[in-house]
């Protein structure tokens, strides 16, 4: 039994539990939850007098906060709809299906593997990743909503399959089929305060600017998220963590080069260990001219006569580490580092929340910006077609038919990834 249970797979039992939890979950409140075919979805007015009360306490930052999310949209929509344009380029060119777009899945290794057609992440880092992305995304289509005057109909959580999410509804966007208005009234949790604060505009009747701010608000949202949790997994990464040598390149005329020494990682110089490159050349100052000095590299292990240089010390080789934040974060992205001996006894729990705190950054940058696609029901698609709807009498019939398109290239070109790597 012992050797049974040390067998299984930690992931794959946490993954069976979230579904048999999201299953009884769905199953205790099935009386408010609706469904089409396999989205299950629920309505409530619960959190909309949150909503209304962080939007009506400043009034002037979310007003800011909408344009700004408005000209990241307008910039990302050109942005995303061009390095599409170069993926289908380069697979229609080379015939590869490589640099193709990707789903994103819950894996039950601990490994992250990112790759055309599907890629996986651990499914706790997915999982947490996903409930951070929704509810930030989500909160700031609300909150600008409500700044703009825009009624909210409902918040609730959608889940497609096993595949949970989370939706603000503002009136008369027709998110989700109107067939549960009447199950509200079953719910004894809303209160008289939760309706008060669905009072105001019909998404319909807003105008194009208020709608396109709330459009771009929730990749905006995202955004930031991705810049929040970057600055914070650098800073720990920062604290806990050093550097383990640093990259040389040996000059040929040069004592290094003459040891034989070419390029790599140099790890300690005479005995002390090499962790910037500022290192490099103190430990250099504390030796003589012609004195001999032994060099571990991941070259190997190297006797390097020092040579005169304006009557100082040196061996001749070009430092590529360099020192400071943008050094680091390339480290952290390149795992370049080693923990501290001093954070050695917590270094399993340190290194999960480091690749957590990335992983959650970088889905909520790239999906905020696949949001921003300009296919509907995207919201970079909804926002293109609001601007169709204004000007152009039949520009959104017509933009219907490419955003089908675009579907299909895009599902096409997974289906195919995925088979190909089959």
């Amino acid at each position: 039994m012992m050797e049974f249970l040390q067998g299984v797979n930690p992931r794959l039992v946490f993954m069976l539990v979230f579904i048999g939890a999201l299953a009884a979950l769905i199953y205790k409140d099935r009386n408010s939850v609706q469904r089409q075919s396999i989205l299950f979805y629920r309505r409530t007015k619960k959190g909309l007098k949150f909503i209304d009360s962080i939007a009506k306490k400043f009034p002037r930052f979310w007003n800011f906060y909408g344009w700004a999310g408005l000209a990241m949209g307008v910039i990302s929509i050109p942005f995303i709809l061009f390095n599409m344009y170069l993926s289908f380029s380069q697979m229609f060119s080379t015939g590869s299906s490589a640099g193709g777009p990707s789903l994103v899945a819950p894996g039950l290794s601990g490994e992250t593997s990112f790759q055309s057609g599907i890629s996986f992440i651990p499914v706790e880092y997915w999982l947490i990743a996903i409930g951070v992305l929704m509810v930030v995304h989500e909160m700031s289509h609300g909150i600008v909503a409500r700044a703009e005057g825009m009624e909210i109909n409902s918040v609730g959580w959608i889940v497609l399959g096993i595949i949970p999410g989370a939706f603000v509804e503002p009136k008369g966007e027709d998110m989700l089929p109107e067939n549960g208005d009447e199950k509200e009234s079953e719910d004894g949790n809303d209160t008289e305060e939760d309706e008060e604060a669905s009072l105001g505009g019909h998404w319909d009747q807003g105008s194009l600017r208020s709608r396109l701010k709330v459009l771009a608000a929730g990749s905006f949202a995202n955004y930031i998220t991705a810049a929040v949790m970057t600055v914070a997994a650098l800073a720990l990464f920062m604290t806990v963590t050093q550097p383990n040598g640093v990259f040389y390149m040996a000059q040929s005329d040069m004592p290094a080069g003459q040891a034989g020494m070419n390029n790599g990682t140099m790890y300690s110089i005479a005995g002390e260990d090499v962790r910037y490159g500022s290192d490099v050349q103190n430990i250099i100052e504390k030796h003589q001219i012609n004195e001999t000095v032994s060099v571990n590299t991941s070259e190997g292990l190297f006797n390097v006569t020092l040579a005169d240089r304006n009557g100082s010390a040196h061996m001749g080789v070009l430092i590529a580490s360099g020192e400071g934040y943008l050094a680091a974060f390339n480290d952290m992205i390149s795992d370049r580092r080693e923990i501290k001996p001093e954070y050695e006894s917590s270094e399993g729990l340190l290194s999960w929340t480091l690749g957590g705190l990335q992983i959650i950054a970088l889905l909520n940058f790239l999906i905020g910006l696949f949001n921003m696609l300009p296919i509907r029901p995207l919201d970079g698609g909804q926002m293109v077609s609001a601007v169709l709807e204004k000007y152009f009498e039949d520009g959104s019939k017509a933009f219907n038919y490419l955003s089908l398109i675009g579907w299909a290239l895009l599902l096409g070109t997974v289906i195919l990834s995925i088979a190909t790597g089959l």
